[in-house]
């Protein structure tokens, strides 16, 4: 899969909000009747970006690079002011690594 926010069009510390309004301007924009290929590959994108536990999922398992767990935490805790992952949701991701 390519790149999730490159597929949406969105910086990747945008908010959960952000997200949800640009894959419903995409969807209205590729339908799937008409662009089906198109809508698969933006539905699989929003899926990995939906809200603040899949994308901590999604950069710890399915990115093609190693993150840094240390980075991901530190990231969380800064950039992420309205809504933070518990440590108890992000032990549980980790455990799954």
């Amino acid at each position: 899969m390519s790149d999730p926010w490159e597929v949406l069009g969105v910086a990747a510390d945008c908010d959960d909000e952000t997200i949800r309004r640009r894959y419903l301007e995409l969807v209205r924009q590729f339908p799937p009747e008409q662009h089906p290929e198109r809508f698969a590959a933006i539905r699989q994108a929003y899926e990995s970006l939906r809200d603040l536990t899949t994308r901590l999922r999604y950069r710890l398992f399915e990115a093609g690079k190693k993150d840094n767990v240390e980075a991901i935490i530190e990231e969380l805790a800064c950039r992420n002011t309205r809504r933070r992952v518990s440590l108890e949701t992000l032990l549980s991701i980790l455990s799954q690594r």
